[in-house]
């Protein structure tokens, strides 16, 4: 288990120990949850590490000795065993590709495949608007001053993480529209009764412009993102740095202590409670945009509970 979510199981069904490993250091890079990976060669194998290792999902290939990824496949539904399976195979025929997804696959992959199109495929396996909504749970009204920051806090914050050059400024209320996915979601909670107190929300641009922070990753890779609409692991793990340390901005007025980072979860599709952070009023939000001279402007939205 990471600091901010569940650990993932997945198994990787391949006969290919080359093609094992490739998948296994693709998933390696997956930031958006931790994951536990195990890899075997066969799908026989494969059934008994179901029952005895219980994964969430399995990735298996088509051509296996044996019994094929397929068949694995239509074991798996008509045993009901509670997992999502995927394909990786060579097989590109349109016919056989939905033949797999009739069968209880939920994607299909094409070998060969770059770490970004399996990071975009797996995202809602591992991480669907379920878990950002369980987040927000536990919101509650807080009949108090709301533990909003002050924005020149906040910029003074990320300057100092950032870049000396970051500018913040208010922004107009924003209203929830396609533009705000993907993006990322975080919350935050009173330490002393692990209540829900605050939520921030960014934009691919303000993750882009978060994720400038690590000088590692080149502005390049910042552009792929956008344009794929998926980050990698460097920039999910430096965000979600930027974020914890955002929490000392965050201070309740009653028990003057900041609030504490609950969970952190990348957002690719929209869900009630998400829109209904865009309804808030106008009191009890901030609407801000993130500017660096080389980066897109990025939008944040900051809700108090």
């Amino acid at each position: 288990m990471n600091k901010y979510g569940l650990c993932v199981k997945i198994l990787i069904v391949d006969d290919s120990l080359a093609t094992l490993e490739i998948v296994r250091r693709s998933l390696a890079c997956f930031g958006y949850r931790h994951l536990s990976i195990e890899k075997t060669a066969s799908a026989e194998q494969a059934l008994e590490m179901i029952e005895n290792w219980h994964p969430e999902i399995v990735l298996t290939d088509w051509h296996m000795p044996g019994k094929n990824g397929l068949e694995l496949i239509q074991e798996i539904t008509a045993r009901q065993f509670p997992v999502k399976v995927a394909m990786i195979t060579t097989v590109d025929e349109p016919a056989r590709i939905q033949q797999a997804l009739d069968a209880g696959a939920s994607f299909v992959l094409t070998k060969p495949f770059d770490d970004s199109e399996l990071h975009r495929y797996l995202l809602p396996l591992v991480q669907g608007a379920e878990e950002s909504e369980k987040a927000l749970d536990d919101v509650v009204e807080v009949q108090k001053e709301l533990a909003l920051p002050k924005l020149e806090w906040m910029e003074k914050l990320l300057k100092r993480q950032i870049h000396n050059e970051l500018v913040l400024h208010r922004i107009r209320t924003q209203s929830f529209d396609e533009s705000k996915l993907p993006g990322m979601l975080a919350v935050y909670q009173d330490e002393e009764n692990q209540r829900p107190r605050a939520a921030m929300v960014l934009d691919l641009y303000a993750v882009c412009v978060f994720a400038a922070a690590n000088q590692n990753i080149p502005v390049t890779t910042l552009q792929q993102a956008v344009r794929e609409r998926v980050v990698g692991k460097e920039m999910f793990d430096t965000c979600e740095r930027i974020l914890a340390d955002a929490s000392v901005t965050f201070l309740d007025s009653v028990s003057h202590k900041s609030l504490r980072l609950k969970q952190v979860s990348f957002i690719n599709e929209a869900f009630a409670k998400l829109e209904a952070l865009y309804d808030r009023p106008a009191d009890k939000r901030i609407d801000f945009s993130c500017e660096l001279w080389h980066l897109a402007q990025g939008k944040v939205l900051i809700v108090g509970f």
